[in-house]
């Protein structure tokens, strides 16, 4: 019996101590030391207008950015019966980045993102669409992360 009570207050103290540990992921909009002010958009234009969306204008950043952003998307059928019915597609975004400084005028970040995620068709075109709708929802939010990521690292040491 006392054995059992030992263990419980042993992982109740447990419990309390990590939960009071105070851990802060170093890669949040809390440290974030930059700002993207401006984005110049080519190729397509709505995921363009998706990622941009995704960034948070900073007032007091000390490092403002311009970004040039070329984005494309691709839709490849990946999968088709014999008769020629498309069963999968293949959904491919990708990014071309170039961060520039505003205050010098100096390449940031020059990188090239892509992310890719297959789906199955629908039986109904407009599903489809939905489903593609969603996929690149979440490949943009893939990619604005990763973006996020690597301006943070280049500005940690700063």
């Amino acid at each position: 019996m006392t054995n059992n009570f030992l263990k419980i207050l042993f992982y109740l103290l447990l419990m309390i101590i990590l939960q009071n540990c105070g851990y802060e992921p170093l890669l949040t909009e809390k440290y974030q030391k930059f700002s993207i002010n401006s984005f110049e958009i080519s190729g397509n234009k709505k995921l363009g207008q998706m990622l941009s969306n995704r960034f948070i204008k900073f007032k007091d950043a000390q490092n403002n950015l311009i970004c040039i952003l070329k984005l494309d998307k691709n839709r490849v059928k990946s999968n088709k019966t014999q008769a020629g019915k498309v069963l999968e597609y293949t959904l491919n975004v990708s990014v071309a980045l170039e961060a520039v400084s505003m205050s010098s005028g100096d390449k940031i970040l020059i990188k090239g993102y892509s992310e890719k995620q297959s789906f199955k068709a629908s039986t109904l075109y407009s599903d489809t669409l939905s489903r593609e709708e969603k996929i690149i929802t979440n490949l943009i939010k893939l990619i604005a992360d990763q973006i996020t990521n690597d301006l943070n690292l280049i500005y940690r040491g700063k």
